[in-house]
């Protein structure tokens, strides 16, 4: 039983995985659609993240996401204004493994070899923060693991 709901969770999933697999891919469009973007007016300074990885024998890998021109917030709304504040989604290569709403977030023990963690900016709605030329705010780093 529980595999089966597994598989039809998965089965389900599998369009939206491919949605946010393919947004860190997205540099430039001449118009995001307003149901998947926020895009941040020109007025306002574009957020700014860099992403350092630690590592801590007894727990494992902690991320700190280091943001200028953001505010990370644990509120979520319904819809989400044109302002750079809200969270970061975390994923581990092309499976999400967090939603950050601080600067903070374990990731735990990593199994040896080549593991790209990538952390897009989103709004309150959930919705990609973006910028009026197209670009999303992300980064993305990589971890070997011996």
């Amino acid at each position: 039983m529980l595999r089966s709901i597994l598989y039809l969770s998965l089965i389900a999933s599998t369009p939206l995985i491919a949605i946010c697999a393919s947004l860190p891919m997205i540099s430039k469009v001449d118009a995001l659609p307003s149901a998947l973007f926020v895009t941040i007016p020109k007025s306002q300074p574009r957020p700014e993240l860099e992403i350092f990885a630690e590592f801590a024998p007894s727990d494992g890998w902690w991320l700190r996401i280091e943001v200028k021109n953001f505010a990370f917030t644990e509120l979520c709304v319904s819809k989400a204004n044109a302002t750079a504040l809200g969270h970061a989604h975390v994923h581990l290569g092309l499976q999400k493994i967090a939603t950050a709403y601080h600067p903070d977030v374990f990731i735990g023990h990593l199994p040896a070899g080549s593991h790209q963690i990538t952390v897009s900016l989103r709004a309150q709605d959930h919705r990609v923060l973006a910028s009026p030329s197209g670009g999303m705010f992300s980064k993305s780093l990589t971890l070997q693991i011996p």
